[in-house]
């Protein structure tokens, strides 16, 4: 016997009494900008809501940013700190050899989050 999956689609849920309001007042503001520049075109205002909805990422790409950075130094240290307290027990340097790669990894990634920020 043969098992074939059924999968049934599931309804998307109504929009909520917020997103019908602020879709009234996109369309309203649409309209006006459509009455006052009759030569705008679908594709423009499809360009238009791309930038908007883009426009409010920088604030959260930022804290992402300066967390992600936050961690890299907090990992950094615990991996020369290990290092160093390793080192200082009286381990080899060949024993410690992953952690010093570990080490430098970290340092890289951390330079190019730095280098990739500040390029915008």
């Amino acid at each position: 016997m043969t098992y074939v999956p059924i999968v049934t689609p599931t309804p998307t849920p109504p929009p909520s009494p917020r997103t019908r309001e602020l879709a009234g007042l996109l369309t309203k503001v649409l309209d006006e900008y459509a009455k006052a520049h009759p030569a705008v075109t679908n594709a423009e205002v499809r360009a238009a809501i791309r930038i908007a909805q883009s426009s409010s990422g920088p604030d959260q790409a930022r804290t992402t940013l300066v967390i992600s950075l936050a961690l890299g130094m907090v990992v950094a240290f615990l991996g020369f700190g290990l290092f160093y307290f390793r080192s200082a027990g009286g381990g080899e340097i060949s024993a410690s050899l992953p952690m010093i790669i570990a080490v430098l990894v970290m340092v890289l990634l951390i330079a190019l989050v730095a280098l990739k920020a500040r390029s915008h």
